[in-house]
């Protein structure tokens, strides 16, 4: 998928589809409304304090291959099939190059310059720094950078290993085929605009904005390792793989942030980006505080909501994420980014 992440923050294209709730979640009685609070941040009325515990990943896939819209998909079985090997051959290893690259990020003994010059021998990489360092997000009313130094001064050590795995993401994913490029082009986009989002939203939540931009940047990645998947079940029939749109949807939705989580952990992101990225819909809990998972909850509704030009609803989605924020300083913030709430 080599060439996706050139419009870093440029483009206005779709993103991928709003998410459903996953199979595994608990039944319950009909769900109260939130009243209005008496303070600023939203009451909770939901039945249970915490969402449910996160499926296994065989549980959704078993759930999966017995959706009505799998039997319609002639590739159905064989492509869940692919999706049930585990870590080491789900997951695709990074490259060699982008292990170095992050390995000289995390090297103390570097300076700033050093790693400015190491880092300079990858052509696509300093592009994307220098394009990162003088998007919206980072360099609105500055001076632009020419300098990869410059570039790393600005968006820091945490923004420049996302850059680094994104780049090596796109490098290494491959293409779907057929009618999922797009979807998988949607994908990209989605998170890229995503980022500055959540990087603007952060200090709401007491996260660290950068931190945050790198979680949001990739919080999709399951979509993409089962794109891939479709790219490898392609190379082995010869053809486009087919899926009918409904099954496509609900392999997307409920496969995306486990095979995410995987991801995350293969390629050691960290155990606070794996939980981030493997429950970012606020469907599931380990039971403890999540705050950067509720950054992308909130700068993904808004994404969705921006990208189609409607009104946000801003107590919904607080009410769906559990998200808990001083809504008086949300608001403003929401205004300062001609966001309209309903």
């Amino acid at each position: 998928m080599r060439g996706l992440l050139g419009g870093w923050f440029g483009s206005s294209s779709g993103s991928s589809s709003e998410s459903k709730s996953p199979t595994t979640e608990r039944p319950s009685a009909r769900r109260p409304e939130p009243v209005e609070p008496s303070t600023n941040e939203l009451v909770f009325l939901d039945p249970y304090n915490e969402p449910p515990p996160p499926a296994p990943t065989d549980l959704i896939i078993a759930t999966l291959g017995i959706d009505p819209d799998a039997s319609a998909s002639p590739d159905a079985a064989a492509l869940l099939e692919l999706a049930a090997k585990g870590p080491d051959e789900m997951i695709r290893r990074l490259p060699s190059a982008a292990q170095t690259s992050l390995a000289l990020c995390d090297d103390p003994n570097l300076t700033r310059g050093q790693l400015a010059e190491k880092l300079s021998d990858d052509p696509s990489l300093v592009q994307s720094l220098l394009r990162c360092a003088n998007s919206a997000a980072y360099g609105a009313g500055k001076a632009p950078v020419i300098g990869i130094s410059q570039a790393i001064d600005r968006i820091g050590m945490a923004g420049t290993r996302s850059l680094i795995f994104s780049n090596a993401i796109d490098g290494v994913l491959s293409r779907p085929g057929g009618e999922f490029d797009a979807m998988a082009s949607d994908v990209w986009q989605h998170m890229v605009r995503t980022a500055p989002l959540a990087r603007t939203l952060a200090p709401l939540f007491a996260v660290d904005p950068d931190e945050a931009f790198s979680i949001a940047l990739l919080h999709d990645v399951g979509k993409l390792v089962i794109f891939d998947r479709i790219s490898v079940l392609r190379a082995k029939v010869r053809r486009d793989v087919k899926l009918t749109p409904g099954f496509t949807k609900s392999l997307l939705m409920d496969l995306h942030e486990t095979l995410g989580a995987m991801a995350a952990e293969a390629w050691n992101m960290g155990p606070r980006a794996s939980r981030a990225i493997g429950s970012h819909h606020r469907r599931s809990s380990d039971g403890r505080p999540n705050p950067l998972a509720e950054v992308v909850f909130l700068a993904e509704a808004l994404d969705h909501a921006m990208r189609r030009n409607e009104r946000f609803d801003l107590r919904g989605v607080l009410f769906d994420g559990k998200l808990k924020v001083d809504q008086e300083r949300l608001r403003p913030l929401l205004e300062r980014m001609a966001i309209t709430v309903r």
